[in-house]
């Protein structure tokens, strides 16, 4: 499985696609840093009215608005989803890759641990691309170092989780469909389905399949400490299931 992770980094590292995300992820922060606006979907508007009230942002500012922001985030990273999952299947070398002695469970747990630690640095560069923005306009810091530090990794952690929940469920999509396309449009109407529904059906129990509402609830404090583990053990056990149903539906594709 290191020979996979190795494999798919390389490739990763020489496609032009993954430099262009990169590129959109710190000049969408700066943007959001540096002009005191916030964007993206399914903001809450609590929290934009308290970004707005004040007057001059800090840095922890310009973290919250950033945060509120990056819903935008799933949509920027479909590439990377594309790049690591669909390559090997558009050019048939995962028949390759599998009788070479990696096992169908190494493969999908290889591929989306590809994903999660590329959505984890780019969330990280994201985050302190704000911080960078902030500093050049000359802002106080809002709190310590430390704390400032420690809730940009908290969250880029977070929300990298949330975004790999989805994207190993469009790898099943994907697997199911054989089609990269089908799997990307998956990613593009998840989030926005599941939260519609929530908004309009009133049940209660989306709330915790609405992945990418859960990492900014949970980023910006807005979860109680007793209600967290409820949304990180579904999300884990729907990540499970995920990928045993993937190892599944792959083991049976015709090689």
């Amino acid at each position: 499985m290191l020979n996979q992770l190795r494999t798919d980094f390389y490739r990763l590292s020489h496609t032009l696609g993954i430099y262009l995300t990169l590129l959109f992820a710190m000049g969408y922060s700066a943007l959001i840093t540096g002009k005191n606006i916030i964007g993206g979907i399914m903001v809450t508007t609590d929290s934009m009215a308290k970004l707005n009230s004040t007057k001059i942002w800090t840095l922890k500012d310009g973290i919250n608005a950033s945060t509120l922001s990056s819903s935008l985030l799933v949509y920027a990273f479909i590439g990377i989803f594309v790049m690591t999952v669909g390559y090997e299947f558009s050019q048939k070398t995962y028949k390759n890759t599998l009788v070479s002695g990696i096992t169908r469970t190494q493969f999908i747990i290889s591929k989306y641990l590809v994903m999660l630690i590329n959505i984890f640095v780019l969330s990280l560069v994201y985050f302190f691309t704000s911080i960078v923005t902030g500093m050049l306009s000359s802002r106080s810091v809002g709190t310590s170092w430390s704390k400032l530090l420690a809730t940009v990794f908290k969250t880029s952690l977070v929300i990298a989780f949330f975004i790999s929940v989805i994207f190993g469920l469009a790898i099943l999509v994907f697997l199911l469909t054989s089609s990269i396309v089908t799997g990307s449009i998956f990613i593009v109407i998840c989030p926005i389905l599941v939260t519609t529904l929530h908004n309009i059906a009133n049940w209660s129990w989306l709330k915790y399949f609405d992945f990418f509402s859960v990492a900014m609830k949970i980023s910006l404090g807005l979860i109680p400490n007793n209600q967290l583990w409820n949304y990180i053990s579904i999300s884990l056990l729907v990540l499970l299931v995920t990928i045993v149903l993937s190892v599944i539906v792959i083991r049976n594709k015709e090689m």
